[in-house]
């Protein structure tokens, strides 16, 4: 069978999602303000507040700071409302108003930054507590749609393993069906906290929206002091990070995009007709896929037709494999 082949082309430009740390310059600000107005001051006069990828960009940062017993804000923030469901690990919004799920007076406080897990108080409200703790737990069975009141006191991993090997997984409470299917199973029960199965990634939010894990704490640090300190700065006398109260007034650091374009070829040679529409666009469908799942959210995809790979071969036997570009 005749073998076909065509170049792709992809364009991507520089856009926040796409620009790694070296495509980026970095600026301290010698003003102080709260997260809030030195996240809009980055926004309006430069990209966003830093977000510290690696120990270098640490470096860097620490570096271009004056030596002083001072704090300048970064982009990190610790969101104590994002939480999810271990059943299906979604984002779901919790707040205070929330029909079916409310929090406890003053919850959820994070004492000490230790308190990522949520358990039940007193049946009908949440509290979220530290994972490390031991409770009673709720498991969900999904073959026979029934709630289980394990009473063994364990840890919330501990509990969530349990769920998983012996029934479906902890339980989620998102209709009112099982709301009141929950309250039916805790009657009686006396427990005073039941672990349910919501939880949270503690400091994994960057103002622009990427990702990054890299962490260097002070000693003892985060520690939420007040149950108040949900962004995070950078110490300009050690270079570590700390977490402070978002009100507080900081220096900063800011960064500024710099955008670039990538031209990348791809030769594409195949026994099926490349110069299909249908199959260049299942080809265009599944390398934007690959391109989005690794990040990659600017980018165009072109197409150039070639010579077949029979005439070319009759032509000219070249090294590309029989592909050259059409004039």
């Amino acid at each position: 069978m005749e073998k076909t082949c065509l170049f792709l082309i992809l364009l991507l430009s520089g856009g926040l999602s796409t620009l790694p740390p070296h495509s980026r310059e970095y600026h301290f600000v010698n003003q102080k303000m709260t997260w809030t107005e030195a996240q809009s001051y980055c926004r309006e006069h430069f990209t966003d507040l830093v977000t510290i990828y690696n120990s270098n960009i640490n470096q860097l940062l620490f570096s271009m700071s004056p030596r002083i017993n001072d704090f300048a804000w970064i982009g990190l923030y610790d969101d104590r409302y994002s939480w999810k469901w271990s059943m299906e690990g979604k984002l779901f919004y919790v707040g205070s108003t929330h029909k079916l799920l409310t929090w406890a007076n003053g919850q959820p406080d994070c004492v000490n930054a230790k308190e990522y897990c949520v358990a039940l108080q007193g049946q009908t409200q949440m509290n979220d507590r530290p994972c490390g703790d031991s409770y009673p737990f709720l498991c969900y069975n999904a073959k026979n749609t029934s709630y289980i009141l394990v009473m063994e006191n364990q840890t919330w991993s501990a509990a969530q393993s349990y769920c998983r090997t012996y029934h479906t997984d902890l339980i989620s409470i998102k209709s009112k069906e099982e709301k009141s299917n929950i309250t039916l199973t805790l009657n009686g029960s006396g427990v005073q906290y039941v672990w349910i199965g919501l939880y949270r990634d503690p400091w994994s939010f960057w103002s622009d929206n990427t990702t990054s894990t890299y962490t260097n704490w002070m000693s003892s640090q985060p520690n939420n002091g007040n149950s108040v300190e949900y962004c995070g700065d950078l110490n300009l006398k050690t270079g570590e990070l700390n977490d402070a109260n978002c009100a507080v007034r900081l220096y900063f650091f800011c960064f500024t995009a710099v955008t670039k374009q990538t031209v990348v070829k791809m030769k594409l040679q195949s026994e099926a007709d490349m110069h299909s529409t249908e199959i260049q666009q299942q080809v265009s469908q599944q390398l934007s896929g690959l391109m989005l799942s690794e990040g990659l959210t600017d980018f165009r995809i072109r197409w150039r037709k070639v010579q077949s790979y029979r005439d070319d071969q009759l032509k000219n036997q070249d090294v590309d494999g029989g592909c050259k570009t059409e004039v």
